[in-house]
């Protein structure tokens, strides 16, 4: 779809479909006391079902300098070839808030799709209620301040997926396969038995399932085409559409009051705003009930008051105005542009 009002802006719809188990891996890589002096790595390394969103990007960046002739070999990066690249790719920081795009103009959160339908992930009662529940005990807090919160037990709630044009939803065993692995680090001179690893790998149990996201691109071609995604197994067929948007990833209705807000991709987001949410939701699960903030160096918890804290996938808080404009602050606007800080508003419990 052309962009009505902009030159040679277009707008794309990419499918993901894997050719073999593919990982992806953990933000937190089980690696918090990596620097400690008798750290050993961790001999279980679970993958995320989704990549993050940075992993996309950097996949689509790569797609388009090949797919425009314009990746060669780092022998022949003069400055002249590393300037024609940043036009088209930008240039990328340690802040994404610092960071240009080139001509990519925006990319959305990466989704499971079935049969061309988003399912966005979150957690609910196995029992199947509608409605997430919200404790009536009045001490029932968190460690951030007192706080009702989402009645969670792990043996009572499940991770699903759902399409919120007809309610269906379905199990992460709906979805997804696990595969493990036993694998050697060639890479670690150190005793074999630390070099040794089990990796959990997913898969999608049908070929109807695929990963999408949406991209506005200007003046720049992208086509059909194998890529990576993950590890260097994590193998994709790259599928190219230009369409219109089927449904919006972001949907924001102001006259939605204490409605649900299901957070369908990671928001990264400041410790002062994230205190002003605390203030104003009348209640609030951040993965899992615990309020699990990683901070940029993805190593600290609940440590650095200055840092950004990056709220996974999932987290679910009441919605108001004031929780609304905070979350469309114009400082996290690069981070919504390449698909972070995505969000729905469902009805819920009043």
């Amino acid at each position: 779809m052309k962009i009505e009002g902009e030159n040679n802006m277009v707008e794309y719809f990419i499918k993901l479909k894997p050719l073999n188990p593919f990982y992806f891996g953990s933000t937190k890589s089980f690696d918090d006391n990596k620097n400690d002096k008798d750290y050993k790595k961790p001999y279980f390394l679970k993958g995320n079902m989704y990549p993050q969103q940075t992993a996309a990007l950097g996949m689509l960046r790569k797609k388009i300098l090949e797919d425009n002739g314009i990746l060669i070999g780092n022998a022949k990066r003069n400055n002249g070839q590393k300037n024609r690249e940043k036009e088209y790719i930008g240039n990328l920081t340690k802040k994404i808030s610092e960071s240009t795009f080139g001509k990519i103009e925006s990319i959305s959160s990466v989704q499971v799709y079935i049969d061309d339908i988003p399912y966005y992930f979150y957690e609910d009662n196995k029992t199947g209620e509608t409605n997430a529940k919200f404790s009536d005990i009045k001490n029932f807090t968190n460690k951030n301040g007192k706080k009702r919160l989402l009645e969670y037990n792990p043996k009572s709630f499940g991770e699903y997926f759902v399409n919120f044009r007809n309610k269906d939803k379905k199990s992460k065993d709906k979805i997804f396969n696990e595969v493990a692995e036993l694998g050697i680090d060639k890479q670690k001179k150190e005793s074999k038995d630390n070099s040794l690893f089990k990796k959990q790998r997913y898969l999608f149990k049908e070929r109807n399932i695929y990963f999408g996201f949406y991209v506005i691109l200007k003046d720049v071609n992208i086509k059909n085409g194998f890529v990576q995604l993950g590890d260097k197994y994590s193998i994709f067929y790259l599928e190219v559409e230009q369409k219109n948007k089927t449904e919006k990833n972001l949907e924001i209705n102001v006259n939605q009051e204490n409605n649900l807000m299901l957070f369908t991709s990671d928001m990264y987001i400041e410790q002062d705003d994230l205190n002003k949410l605390l203030e104003l939701s009348e209640g609030i699960n951040l993965k899992n009930s615990k309020f699990k903030f990683i901070n940029d160096n993805n190593s600290e918890f609940y440590k650095n008051k200055n840092s950004q804290n990056l709220i996974k996938r999932g987290s679910i808080l009441i919605s108001n105005n004031e929780v609304i404009k905070i979350l469309e602050n114009e400082k996290y606007k690069n981070y919504k542009k390449v698909g972070f800080n995505d969000y729905k508003l469902i009805e819920g419990d009043k």
